[in-house]
């Protein structure tokens, strides 16, 4: 697929090039072939210039098993749950001096501290680059994750990146790519999980709950029999050493 899209995009630029006699790569009065083109990922950008950069989820338990645990009345004796981790940055890169692309095409000049927009990302032989667009020529940079110059150049074609199969030299080799803001996290609520709870003696019952986390809660009932050592909830067996109107001491087997 990356091979027909490469030629099919080969067709349509070459064929602009011919009507009009003029690249359409601004500045660049030859007629270029395409290295390869790659599938972007566009960052989902918000009011405040910042984009998902990732999102994983995290679990958190506990367990204690085969220990003498106590617990107060309506207390959680063992949970689980799961919530997910965002991880957000800024979409504005900055550079740390002034900065020339050269290759037998017209030069990139890169100015210090402008300001350079990130819009998406691609992933070059497992390498992440970040891109960002370089003046009105529209050429695309690609940044490596350590802030770096990838030394090709690209358009975006259809929705794609199109890199130019030229290799282009960074002068000076040290220019640098950093973050206008630090990367931030935000934790979501519980999306899944399950939790026990200690809810006392009534009646000659030992009374607990079993509820499940997330956005469709709910919540069982269990009661036992006063007396009863080995209990059984979701799976999970107890064997409770007393249990009475305040507290229950207890081992998760």
């Amino acid at each position: 697929m990356k091979k027909f899209a490469a030629i099919l995009s080969v067709s349509m630029l070459a064929a602009c090039v011919y009507a009009g006699n003029v690249d359409i790569w601004s500045g660049r009065n030859k007629i270029f072939q395409i290295w390869q083109t790659e599938d972007i990922f566009y960052y989902d950008t918000d009011a405040d210039e910042e984009y998902l950069t990732e999102s994983k989820t995290i679990t958190e338990e506990e367990i204690d098993r085969n220990q003498v645990l106590i617990t107060k009345v309506n207390d959680v004796m063992l949970f689980s749950k799961t919530q997910r981790i965002d991880f957000y940055s800024s979409n504005k890169l900055t550079v740390n001096k002034d900065a020339v692309m050269s290759s037998s095409y017209t030069p990139v000049n890169i100015k210090k501290n402008g300001r350079f927009e990130v819009f998406g990302e691609v992933n070059l032989k497992g390498t992440t680059y970040m891109l960002v667009r370089q003046g009105k020529s529209n050429d695309v940079l690609l940044i490596d994750e350590q802030g770096g110059v990838f030394d090709r150049i690209g358009r975006v074609v259809d929705g794609r990146l199109a890199v130019l199969d030229i290799q282009f030299f960074v002068e000076p080799d040290d220019v640098l790519f950093t973050p206008v803001v630090n990367t931030r996290s935000e934790v979501s609520d519980v999306t899944t999980g399950y939790e026990i709870r200690y809810n006392g003696v009534v009646n000659n019952y030992v009374r607990f709950s079993y509820s499940t986390l997330g956005e469709n809660k709910t919540t069982e009932e269990f009661v036992f029999p006063v007396g009863q050592q080995t209990i059984e909830i979701k799976g999970f067996r107890i064997n409770i050493i007393e249990a009475g109107y305040d507290k229950i001491e207890y081992v998760i087997l």
